[in-house]
C-alpha cells in the first residue's frame, strides 16, 4: 500500500502542474484537512492555518493563483512512509502584483487512507516532515 501512496501523491503533483482539478479533486478525501500551521505563515485569508474538505482544497488554490500569477512546484523527492509519503518540494512562483519571483524550499506531510489523501501538513524543512512521520529520532 505505502508504494501506492507515493504513485498516489506523484499523480496529484503531475495533474496539479496540467491545471487538472478534476483528477486532483478525486485523489483528496472530501473531507481532507491542509494545515500550514507549522511553516509560521497564515494561509488562509480568515488568518487561519488549515482549509478543509474539497471546497477549501478549491479555496486554497484560488487564493494562491489570485496571489501569484505563475506558481510551480517541482518535488524532488516522495518518500514512503508507511500510510505517509513525505514530499520535498521547491515553489517557485511570481506575484501577480509585483512581478516579483520567489522560489521557496519545504516539505509536506501527506497521509492517506483507501488511496486518497486525508491530510496534508507543510514543513519549513525536510528533517520537520521526517520527524513527524516517525523517520527521525
Amino acid at each position: 500500500m505505502s508504494q501506492e501512496n507515493v504513485e498516489t501523491v506523484r499523480r496529484i503533483y503531475e495533474a496539479a502542474l496540467r491545471r487538472d482539478a478534476a483528477t486532483v479533486l478525486a485523489l483528496y478525501d472530501p473531507g481532507v484537512e491542509l494545515d500550514a500551521s507549522r511553516i509560521g505563515v497564515s494561509m488562509h485569508p480568515s488568518g487561519g492555518d488549515a482549509y478543509h474538505g474539497h471546497d477549501g482544497l478549491r479555496d486554497l488554490f484560488r487564493d494562491w493563483h489570485e496571489a501569484w500569477g505563475k506558481i510551480e512546484y517541482d518535488y524532488e523527492e516522495l518518500i514512503d512512509a508507511g500510510e505517509e509519503v513525505v514530499a520535498v518540494v521547491s515553489r517557485h512562483a511570481r506575484g501577480r502584483a509585483s512581478g516579483v519571483e520567489v522560489e521557496r524550499p519545504f516539505a509536506l506531510l501527506w497521509t492517506l487512507r483507501d488511496g486518497k489523501v486525508i491530510r496534508v501538513v507543510w514543513y519549513l524543512t525536510r528533517e520537520e516532515a521526517l520527524e513527524a512521520a516517525g523517520l527521525r529520532e
